[in-house]
């Protein structure tokens, strides 16, 4: 459904942005994004898991940061450039996983491989980078998601360490929390992370199929959603993202169909209120350029006896919050793309609003 009201909420779908593509006006396994200054949208991309693969190695996917613009509505997104490339030198990334922009516009992006966070500034131009791993810990980590406080410190999840940990912007450690388990306050591989108004940290606990709620300094204070397939249980949810209202956004990668990856909704009290499966019913500028470009393209397309197993999403992998313009943007993943949604109230349709 492209457009959805619940408890005086409405989501409607804006459009899609992106395609799949090694360089150049298109995204390869978004995985993350950031808005930064000048409605700038930095997006991470994956490109591949395997380090080992040859061809993604030359290809430099696995460390590419695109700058887009979304638009308001379809057609009007452009794509800015790129910086970084696949590599362990300076500047340079094997396994970017999150990211995040500081009110200077510099962007901090972290390396679930080198375990290391680079920053580069708003041009792409690389500034420095620093571990994210205390000298005292050993070798098991694999840091993830990364989120930013109203005082620009950061927060670095670490899927490997099971733990959670708080830095200065220049990489001083101020405090961290965490440890392998299924209690309050314990996790087992936290991914994606993000910090509300009020100072409170989420974290996507992905084996323990919930998000955690923490104060700053790492006090458990709630849980949302728990593990199953009925409506609002989530399976390894691996983004997370509140808005300025307090509602929460969990990004569940599914554990069944990997077309059937879904965006869970929470109010602030940890209350269910709808799911989103992706609603891209028309393709992307980028998309449809390439179409329009081959003809066995647009024949193919036409054979198919239906389009709609596209429109959904396809393991999305983080979810991002855009305040400004009060919408939600979707990293769905395996279809190499950014799925936009609207969030209004008031909606025209008043007996919805119930």
């Amino acid at each position: 459904m492209l457009t959805e009201t619940v408890a005086g909420r409405t989501y409607d779908y804006s459009h899609s942005v992106g395609r799949g593509a090694q360089t150049g006006m298109g995204f390869s396994n978004p995985v993350a994004a950031a808005l930064g200054k000048d409605d700038i949208l930095y997006v991470v991309n994956r490109g591949s898991e395997s380090i080992s693969n040859v061809a993604w190695n030359r290809t430099g996917v696995g460390g590419r940061i695109c700058k887009v613009t979304l638009g308001s509505q379809a057609g009007e997104e452009e794509f800015v450039g790129e910086f970084s490339k696949y590599g362990d030198a300076d500047g340079q990334l094997i396994w970017g996983v999150g990211i995040v922009a500081d009110s200077q516009g510099n962007v901090y992006v972290t390396d679930g491989w080198l375990n290391r966070v680079t920053v580069f500034d708003q041009e792409g131009d690389y500034l420095r980078h620093w571990s994210a791993i205390p000298g005292d810990e050993g070798e098991v980590n694999g840091i993830a998601g990364i989120a930013m406080d109203a005082d620009e410190n950061l927060y670095i999840t670490d899927g490997r360490s099971h733990k959670v940990r708080k830095f200065t912007k220049d990489g001083d450690l101020l405090n961290s929390w965490g440890s392998l388990g299924d209690g309050p306050d314990q996790l087992d591989s936290p991914w994606g992370i993000t910090v509300d108004g009020e100072g409170f940290v989420y974290v996507a606990d992905f084996k323990n199929h919930r998000v955690q709620k923490f104060t700053s300094d790492g006090k458990f204070v709630a849980q949302f959603a728990s593990h199953g397939k009925r409506r609002g249980q989530i399976n390894y949810p691996v983004g997370v993202a509140v808005d300025a209202e307090g509602d929460v956004y969990i990004c569940d990668w599914s554990e069944n169909d990997w077309e059937q990856g879904k965006v869970h909704i929470f109010d602030k009290s940890g209350k269910f209120l709808t799911s989103l499966a992706g609603d891209a019913q028309q393709l992307a500028k980028w998309a449809q350029m390439t179409v329009d470009a081959n003809a066995d393209y647009i024949k193919r397309r036409r054979e198919v006896k239906s389009t709609e197993p596209e429109w959904n999403f396809a393991q999305p992998a983080g979810v991002s919050f855009d305040t400004a313009n009060n919408r939600l943007v979707v990293m769905d993943t395996q279809r190499s793309r950014l799925q936009i949604y609207n969030k209004s109230g008031g909606y025209l349709v008043p007996q919805l609003n119930l």
